[in-house]
């Protein structure tokens, strides 16, 4: 601030000598003095730090009410932490006091909340204003546009669908809310793929292997860093054959992960974050068919709402054993958590009228109560639906793939040595007592980070554990590992 003091002085000087007006001068020294009071919250929302952003813009606007840069900053902030609606206000300011993006955020506001006519009339504003001002038409103000036009042409063909249940649950285990029959397959944990391409699992997404076990499904990156789809056969031994990558046309020039194969063999589902996704990963279907030049695979389709979303849903998988469906999306922002929909899955699509007052609800699913029918009793058939847990499924208390010697050990039955088996199922229960951990440390540190400093000790009592469970952990796997390979 006392180098734009500085500045203005000097200018003042050299205004004063050349006769310029001093309303002109009163506004440049006004404009200097108070040009960087925004200043450290914008970084802090550069840093992606949003706690401290919310708290420190939050407090700027409320003593300076009309800073239209303090303003928009603080919008910003409001939709990266999931509060769209709250964002419309300090937007609104910002566009009032010119700041010109403030409109481009005002488009993508109203495309979370599936508005399309204000998110249109805003996108106008925004070319408007920023040609007035010899401003170049950024990359970003196409790729709005370009998602208006898909939220346009989705909402006209929304999917009329009943959902059973949502759950919150933690983003990383997200997958172990999907309670599939055996006839179903399974998922698998990223450790699983970890194992597989040697990438450390944070980039990695869960894996599929089908009933049959004859082949696995999962996503490792590729040369250009992004996530893309590979098969491969599993041998009777259990060891993989021919790991290849799945057809580029499923790439899209993107990311694709989250593989799931429906029991036909054809039919598969997976996510993808390129062009034809309205934000974020978006669930895309294709089928797959064998022949003379090998495997290929039709064009994928998005498969629209309320499916997809702005933000990035993932994972659609179809249980026909029990007639139950789920997918994961992060549409609810919560912190490190995502939703996960059990829905019933319909022999036939059937569209949500276009004159349904209720149709941006429907997309969004902000109240699911408006896809269940009268007088059902949904619990009751969850209850009835969800496969019974199989005696190793109770043991294990969660999923897991260790090859060893070449095998692929995915289940407690695969274990031929007891006491293998029985190192293997403490290791599981150890790696569920860490997750449990782990989400309960998240939402501490949330709390911690948004000015909750009572909770200091219990974090650091909580990374103590995690130490201790992870060496456990290891010392179990090496044991099981160990005892099944003399075994065999």
């Amino acid at each position: 601030m006392l180098k734009s003091l500085f500045l203005c002085i000097t200018t003042a000087f050299h205004m004063v000598k050349s006769r310029i007006f001093l309303p002109a001068l009163a506004l440049l020294c006004a404009s200097a003095i108070s040009a960087a009071p925004h200043d450290r919250g914008k970084q802090l929302f550069l840093d992606g730090d949003y706690p401290a952003a919310l708290e420190e813009l939050s407090d700027l606007v409320r003593r300076s009410p009309r800073d239209g840069n303090a303003n928009y900053y603080l919008g910003l902030t409001l939709m990266a932490i999931g509060l769209p609606e709250q964002a419309g206000e300090p937007l609104q300011t910002a566009a009032r006091r010119n700041v010109v993006d403030a409109f481009g955020a005002l488009a993508e506001r109203a495309l979370t909340m599936y508005d399309v006519e204000t998110a249109s009339e805003n996108l106008d504003q925004w070319e408007t204003r920023l040609r007035r001002n010899r401003r170049e038409i950024p990359q970003r103000h196409r790729e709005l546009s370009s998602r208006l036009m898909q939220m346009k042409n989705m909402l006209d063909r929304v999917e009329r669908i009943e959902i059973i249940d949502s759950i919150a649950v933690p983003r990383r285990d997200f997958f172990e809310a999907y309670r599939l029959s055996e006839a179903a397959g399974r998922i698998l944990p990223p450790e699983a793929v970890e194992r597989i391409t040697a990438e450390h699992a944070d980039r990695i997404a869960p894996a599929y292997i089908p009933q049959n076990r004859s082949e696995i499904l999962w996503a490792q990156a590729d040369s250009t860093d992004h996530m893309r789809l590979w098969e491969a056969g599993i041998l009777d031994d259990g060891s993989l054959d021919h790991p290849m990558p799945m057809d580029s046309t499923l790439a899209e020039g993107a990311d694709s992960a989250f593989p799931f194969l429906m029991p036909d063999g054809v039919t598969l589902y997976f996510a993808n974050n390129g062009g034809n996704s309205l934000g974020g990963y978006d669930i895309f279907m294709t089928r797959r068919s064998d022949d003379a030049d090998g495997r290929s695979y039709m064009q994928p389709q998005n498969i629209g709402m309320p499916y997809n979303s702005p933000y990035d849903d993932y994972m659609l998988a179809i249980d026909e054993n029990s007639g139950l469906g789920w997918w994961a999306t992060d549409r609810n922002r919560i912190p490190d958590s995502l939703t996960v929909y059990v829905f019933v899955p319909a022999q036939m699509r059937v569209n949500v009228e276009v004159s349904d007052p209720n149709l941006a609800r429907l997309a969004r699913l902000s109240d699911i109560s408006l896809t269940r029918n009268e007088g059902v009793d949904y619990d009751a058939m969850l209850r009835q639906r969800l496969p019974k847990a199989s005696p190793a499924d109770t043991e294990a208390g969660s999923v897991f793939s260790i090859d060893i010697a070449g095998k692929v050990y995915t289940t407690l039955a695969d274990f031929s040595n007891p006491d293998a088996k029985s190192a293997m199922a403490e290791y599981l229960a150890a790696d569920a007592a860490l997750r449990r951990l782990t989400s309960s440390l998240d939402g501490l540190r949330w709390k911690y980070a948004a000015g909750d400093r009572s909770v200091g000790h219990d974090i650091i009592e909580g990374e103590a554990e995690q130490v201790r469970l992870r060496k456990r952990m290891q010392t179990l796997r090496n044991s099981a590992v160990r005892m099944e390979t003399k075994t065999r």
